[in-house]
């Protein structure tokens, strides 16, 4: 074995400390940023002063997922030649700017930029986190790690709803002055918590080797816990100068594909429905009771959205605990046969006019996609691809998930004003079912593979086996069918 082989095989196999926590969730806040950001604008544009029409209408909603679309790209460019610890500081500090000037805005055109600048940290967030975080994780607890991401997502909306209602409940009189602006503010405390502290977590191991910073690895290693000897380094050194660089081969191709598709698919399937109409079926159930009064009643469907987002919070729990013992693979199979079920009922319940039976739909679709279909999305988009590449492809898929996630914000309402509710829940099911085949027959299962053995595994495996693609490497069968 060599050098740099043992070297990894020290990092795959280290006991997950508190220190990796506090790492990971240092590198998740930008994922509680995400949640937080993307949701606070409908709660605080309602009582905002500035009024859009025409295009400025559709992109006051649009704008932090165009930003987000940017962000992916400068993502793509920067992160494997610069790296990921410098690209999340940066990130941070685009969070906290652009969180304090969306509180001091002095016009709406201000408030659109400052939503699109906060956009672009989505966006090289989304790219680059889970990457990062993958690339230290231990191989047996990489799934459960990377989660966490996923997870704080869903605890920043969470927590966007439970402070803009609580802002509002406390300060009713100052809604239409100051609260707006108190609730899109109060983003800049985790942004500056994690500008502060990113500058002391270390750079990621995998990428300090493949970019040669041997003196750097040696000290960041050391963060970890690991000591490794200058004779060691030098030999890993040697065997890294010696391979050729990295290049968008079939293998890497393979897997951008499956992610892609993947992506595609976490989105246009629908999660977003629940969350954009599911206020307006909530309000329908008068779950707090009525109110004429616009502040209380907007924070009577803030409480009432906070349903979903509790729901959505405590299933990416399970993917949290489970993800690296029941697996990838497994977990989105039946994730797509309960968004499949639970589309049909909401279809049902819909077409009916059964509002009970939309808020059982959307909740139940909400715990299926959150354990086994959102946060393994942002995972396998990191975990597929070798090192020298992994940046560049992660961001690709980023752009592909924001791309997504645009055209359905856009399709949405067209759907809804040519086949209504029901058919829309119907062509989701459909969209469900076209996905469950497709995880069925392609995805493989990567839990308790190295990062390394998954891309031999995309390397050696031919697309028809990789639903398989793990027992093929595991039992060393993987040349025989080459």
């Amino acid at each position: 074995m060599s050098s740099y082989e043992d070297l990894l095989k020290i990092l795959d196999s280290r006991k997950v400390t508190r220190l990796y926590w506090i790492i990971t969730i240092l590198a998740a806040i930008g994922g509680f940023l995400f949640g937080y950001d993307t949701a606070v604008i409908g709660t605080a544009a309602e009582f905002a002063p500035y009024r859009y029409t025409g295009f400025l209408l559709g992109y006051e909603i649009a704008s932090a997922s165009l930003g987000a679309a940017i962000g992916t790209i400068i993502a793509y460019f920067y992160t494997d030649r610069y790296g990921r610890k410098s690209l999340l500081i940066i990130d941070a500090a685009i969070y906290t700017i652009a969180a304090i000037l969306s509180a001091l805005t002095i016009n709406g055109t201000m408030l659109l930029i400052m939503r699109t600048i906060i956009g672009i940290a989505i966006g090289a967030d989304s790219a680059v986190a889970t990457a990062y975080i993958t690339e230290y994780a231990p191989k047996d607890k990489r799934g459960t790690l990377a989660i966490m991401q996923q997870w704080m997502i869903t605890i920043g909306i969470l927590g966007s709803y439970l402070i803009g209602s609580t802002i509002l409940f406390f300060l009713p009189s100052l809604a239409y002055t100051v609260d707006w602006r108190l609730i899109l503010g109060l983003a800049a405390i985790p942004a500056i918590l994690g500008l502060i502290f990113r500058f002391m977590m270390p750079e990621s191991p995998r990428w300090l080797i493949y970019s040669g910073q041997f003196d750097r690895l040696k000290r960041d290693l050391g963060k970890f816990g690991i000591t490794v000897s200058d004779d060691v380094l030098e030999r890993t050194r040697r065997e890294i100068q010696s391979e050729m660089s990295m290049k968008l081969d079939t293998a890497t191709k393979k897997a951008l594909l499956l992610v892609g598709l993947w992506l595609v698919f976490q989105q246009i399937t629908g999660i977003n429905v629940p969350f954009y109409y599911g206020p307006i079926i909530l309000s329908k159930l008068h779950i707090f009771g009525s109110t004429t009064n616009p502040v209380y009643s907007a924070i009577d469907g803030v409480l009432e959205s906070t349903i979903l987002a509790v729901i959505n919070v405590a299933a990416t729990f399970i993917a949290f605990k489970f993800i690296d013992k029941i697996g990838r693979r497994n977990l989105g199979i039946s994730a797509y046969i309960g968004m499949l079920a639970f589309d049909v009922i909401g279809g049902i319940s819909a077409l009916y006019g059964f509002n009970i039976g939309m808020l059982i739909a959307f909740a139940g679709f909400i715990i299926f996609f959150a354990y086994g279909v959102g946060g393994t999305g942002w995972l396998i988009q990191a975990e597929y691809f070798d090192t020298r590449v992994r940046g560049r492809m992660a961001s690709i898929g980023a752009l592909i998930d924001w791309l997504a996630n645009f055209a359905l914000i856009e399709v949405f309402p067209v759907m809804l004003s040519s086949v209504g509710l029901a058919g829309s829940m119907f062509i989701f099911s459909a969209l469900d079912l076209a996905a469950l085949i497709f995880v069925f027959f392609f995805i493989p299962e990567t839990k308790g593979l190295s990062l390394e053995e998954i891309v031999r595994m995309f390397n050696e495996v031919p697309l028809t086996k990789m639903k398989e693609g793990r027992e093929l490497v595991i039992n060393g069968e993987h040349e025989a069918i080459r």
